[in-house]
């Protein structure tokens, strides 16, 4: 590590007695020496920037890690795999419910058992649908210039993760009219 601090302060620019090196306690997960040579740079200046953060203290514009290609942004990413949460959380409760239901022999307590089992369903999909939208929002604003990739993906997410959380919401209201009006 005392070797890797030693190559980041000689490949570093000197302003005066500062130096632009990025501290090494908070660098990337996985960093290795060739990906700290390669650096963590600004496309439009071309000074090393601070991994922790989004935008260079140099000239403000954006600040990206050099790759071969484009690079994708995490949060599209996040948002279409919280989407996918959404639709396996959906599916599992819903086959749950479906199953406790079809075991239930009262009839009289079977309006109560499908409620309860909704307002379950709707407790785990709700906060799952929340964060792929919230994360789906912050990649399409990350995107928008065409530095990072995987627009599309947080797009697919808002849009999965919106019509489910409508169809579970719905299904509760319908399931809550329905115990309501049985006595």
């Amino acid at each position: 590590m005392h070797g890797l601090a030693l190559l980041l302060t000689a490949l570093a620019p000197k302003m005066g007695d500062m130096t632009t090196a990025a501290p090494l306690t908070r660098l990337p997960l996985g960093a290795t020496v060739e990906r700290v040579q390669r650096g963590i740079a600004c496309p439009a200046c071309r000074t090393p920037s601070d991994p922790r953060e989004p935008f260079c203290a140099h000239c403000g514009a954006r600040v990206v890690i050099r790759t071969a290609g484009r690079p994708a942004d995490v949060a599209a990413t996040r948002s279409l795999q919280f989407a996918l949460l959404v639709v396996a959380a959906n599916a599992i409760v819903g086959g749950l419910s479906f199953a406790a239901v079809y075991l239930v022999s009262d009839a009289a307590r079977l309006a109560e058992a499908a409620l309860l089992l909704e307002a379950l369903k709707l407790l785990a999909v709700i906060p799952l649908a929340a964060a792929s939208v919230r994360f789906g929002v912050r990649g399409i604003r990350d995107t928008a210039d065409g530095m990072l990739r995987r627009r599309g993906w947080a797009v697919a997410g808002i849009v999965i993760s919106s019509c489910f959380a409508v169809l579970v919401v719905l299904s509760f209201a319908l399931t809550l009219v329905l115990a309501l009006a049985l006595p």
